[in-house]
């Protein structure tokens, strides 16, 4: 299936995303902090090719989308997607992310449940466990980024989707939006986010050697939510979805299927 790209105007700003595939209940796929929607190429890939119709935006500041006026915060970043949901006519869609896209999907459900036929979140922060610490990556050494956010570096090299000077130039514009996002604080939960508003099926996909967001937060979460389900994948550290993608797309696969959402 061939992988689209796409930008729009909104609100006078450009939004950029890929897309592939067809589905009525289309499935939104969010990206981490320091990435670009071309994390999710290898789920553009194969879910399209089983059926489902998958969005993968880059977020307001990231890739080749604008920063938008009205984002201050990362929760600002919620309103502004269902809006471009809205321009394509869109009123339902599943909602995934990875670290700071699953906080923006489960911020998103939180605020609009009815829009959110099931949420997908990959190794997040949805409550706070102050005895269990969470690293920023922005703090990892350079010389030790990759080994701080994956299991095996030579593995994720293989895989990655970022392989060109321009992925490696909104990689870097990624990192400084993530860190005006943050704004010095410390990373945790949207302040406003409802969790028993989350009652829609949810899958928690987290590698078990995260350093980043460590399992606990994991097991926390599926623990609060209740209609979910944690996979947890060995030997996978903070990126489940490119360290290993066959085993995340079969995942997310099952679940969609498992619940008829389509």
């Amino acid at each position: 299936m061939q992988i689209v790209d796409h930008s729009a105007l909104l609100a006078g700003q450009t939004l950029h995303w890929y897309e592939a595939g067809e589905g009525l209940i289309p499935i939104v796929l969010l990206h981490g902090g320091g990435g670009t929607g071309r994390a999710w190429m290898a789920q553009l890939a194969q879910l399209s090719d089983r059926g489902f119709r998958v969005l993968a935006p880059d977020m307001p500041g990231f890739g080749r989308s604008d920063w938008f006026a009205a984002v201050e915060h990362m929760q600002d970043i919620g309103p502004v997607l269902f809006d471009w949901l809205d321009s394509l006519n869109l009123k339902t869609a599943v909602i995934g992310g990875n670290s700071m896209g699953g906080r923006v999907a489960m911020s998103m459900a939180s605020l609009q449940p009815e829009r959110v036929a099931a949420l997908i979140v990959l190794d997040s922060v949805g409550r706070e466990l102050p005895d269990v610490p969470i690293i920023n990556p922005l703090t990892l050494p350079q010389a030790g980024y990759t080994a701080g956010l994956v299991h095996d570096p030579a593995r994720y090299k293989a895989r990655t989707p970022y392989r060109t000077l321009d992925d490696a130039r909104e990689l870097n514009r990624g990192r400084a939006s993530f860190a005006r996002y943050l704004d010095g604080d410390r990373i945790r939960p949207d302040p406003r986010l409802d969790l028993t508003r989350l009652t829609m099926p949810a899958l928690l996909i987290w590698g078990r050697g995260d350093q980043i967001v460590p399992l606990a937060y994991g097991k926390a979460l599926d623990a609060e939510l209740p209609n979910s389900e944690l996979l947890v994948i060995d030997q996978c550290g903070h990126l489940p979805h490119i360290e290993e993608p066959d085993m995340t797309n079969h995942a997310i696969i099952d679940f969609l299927e498992r619940h008829q959402i389509r």
